[in-house]
């Protein structure tokens, strides 16, 4: 190389060692003739001698000297200059082609440069292979050409494979214990980052990641630790919650306070979790009376089992009315109503049911055949409940007419207070006959509600069949009258009879 091109040269080694570019690559050129300019015999004019040999004058030794000399330092023609980017702290060996190249030793050199740079001058020009080695990353080798005159750079940190990687771990409450494989990470061996906590130094592969504090459940994630990365957890820890195990009937509804937690399922057995603390667990389902209990739950009793037995609630006897009884056997009295010698006056919303147990609000069944007698005092028709659970939750049937329209039956179910009408067909039979009286039969029979009717004015050899309803909300309950849309109705006689 010429000397006018000395300067040139220099300057390209301005320009590129001022920022190390992380695009990496081994430069390659034409190897110079390193015997060309050199008359002295060979042992003495290698470019680079053994390092024991004290002959070589010093200037002419493989030197590592700071990027900033680096970037100043003299070209030479016959030398090569070389600037390896790295991991601090790893080892670069530099090993000539072919391996028995006279006088050309391998050179071993540690990266001390915080910045992961070697910086190599009075290089032997040719081909190398470039060994960098470190304990946390595999070891990376490949092929070089250095090239005389010109300053090379080797940019190596990308290209190594990291053995290790790290866990950041956000969201996660103060003191809480870490767990690596199940092995505790010691609180000294983290590092925070924009106060998520960091396991360093973790081995690529799989790992499983516990986090644990008193009065939280635990947190469990399998974590994917890839090289040279941080894999991020958002550990949101959920507060401890206590098992109850909770046998009973199937169809049971489950409460806990006033919230429905669950149904039973099928095979009698259910599982919830709630928080530590004192709880009411209740119990209900139809025809059973509720089961209720009052728990206490702790972290330090967990998990918790209750066998909640329903007990069925037993069908009243048969009973009846007449109106020498005027408001007895009515639960609550209605108001609205009147009591004479006829029989009772129905009108009013107010539901009154029938009672006569002591023990009771009212008499409840499950199955059960009802007559009963009534005149439609103002051809408005009659209204009656059959399986009340209380005065909002019912069914009702209604014969409405004629003088409210085309007479019609009328079936509807009542939740929380609120009608629903659930079928509705034409009444065919004529009922619109003055102080004309009829006789109602109704049988309930599980899901299905049979309704017939006979008629004093029009006798028949058997009674009109003038409704099928079938629902499975209530399954037992209680038997009463109100009034709808201001009928007024005359109860003449009651008879209610259960059916097993």
């Amino acid at each position: 190389m010429k000397s006018a091109g000395l300067s040139q040269s220099l300057a390209l080694l301005l320009v590129f060692s001022i920022s190390l570019s992380p695009s990496f690559k081994a430069l390659g050129q034409k190897r110079s003739d390193r015997g060309a300019n050199d008359n002295k015999p060979e042992p003495t004019t290698s470019a680079g001698p053994k390092r024991t040999d004290r002959s070589i004058p010093e200037s002419e030794r493989v030197k590592v000297i700071t990027k900033t000399e680096f970037v100043k330092v003299a070209v030479r023609a016959n030398k090569g200059y070389l600037s390896v980017v790295a991991i601090p702290t790893a080892i670069v060996t530099l090993t000539p082609l072919p391996a028995n190249r006279k006088n050309a030793p391998a050179i071993r050199e540690t990266v001390k440069d915080e910045d992961g740079s070697l910086n190599l001058i009075n290089l032997l020009p040719g081909n190398y292979k470039i060994v960098i080695e470190h304990p946390d990353y595999d070891p990376y080798s490949d092929t070089i050409q250095i090239d005389p005159a010109r300053p090379d750079t080797f940019v190596a940190y990308n290209k190594m494979v990291a053995r290790y990687g790290a866990i950041r771990i956000g969201g996660a409450p103060a003191n809480a214990k870490i767990f690596l494989d199940e092995a505790p990470v010691a609180a000294s061996s983290l590092t925070v980052e924009n106060q998520n906590a960091v396991i360093p130094k973790v081995p690529v592969g799989k790992h499983s990641l516990r986090i644990s504090k008193v009065g939280y459940a635990d947190f469990t994630r399998e974590i994917d630790v890839t090289p040279g990365k941080q894999a991020f957890v958002s550990a949101q820890l959920d507060l401890a919650r206590v098992t109850l195990n909770l046998t009973s009937e199937p169809g049971a509804r489950v409460y806990v306070g006033d919230e429905e937690k669950a149904i039973i399922p099928s095979n009698g057995n259910l599982t919830i979790s709630l928080a530590p603390g004192n709880h009411e667990l209740r119990v209900s389902k139809d025809a059973y009376q509720e089961w209720r209990k009052d728990l206490t739950l702790s972290l330090a009793n967990n998990p918790v089992t209750e066998r909640a037995n329903l007990i069925p609630i037993p069908s009243s006897t048969e009973g009846d009315w007449q109106p020498s009884l005027g408001a007895r056997k009515w639960r609550p009295q209605p108001i609205a109503w009147k009591f004479d010698a006829s029989g009772a006056h129905i009108k009013g919303d107010q539901l009154a049911l029938f009672n006569t147990e002591a023990s009771r609000d009212f008499n409840t069944y499950r199955d059960f055949k009802l007559e009963f007698d009534v005149v439609f005092t103002n051809g408005k028709g009659v209204t009656w409940v059959a399986r009340a659970k209380d005065r909002d939750n019912y069914y009702l049937f209604e014969i409405s007419g004629p003088h409210g329209g085309k007479p019609v039956f009328n079936f509807y179910v009542c939740e929380d207070g609120k009608l629903e009408l659930k079928d509705s067909r034409p009444i065919v039979e004529k009922i619109d006959s003055p102080g004309d009286s009829f006789h109602i039969i109704f049988e309930a029979r599980g899901g299905r509600f049979d309704t017939r009717m006979t008629i004093t004015s029009a006798p028949s050899a058997k009674p009109h069949l003038i409704g099928i309803s079938q629902d499975d909300s209530f399954s037992y309950g209680g038997i009463g009258f109100r009034g709808k849309d201001q009928s007024d109705s005359l109860l003449q006689s009651f008879f209610v009879i259960p059916l097993r």
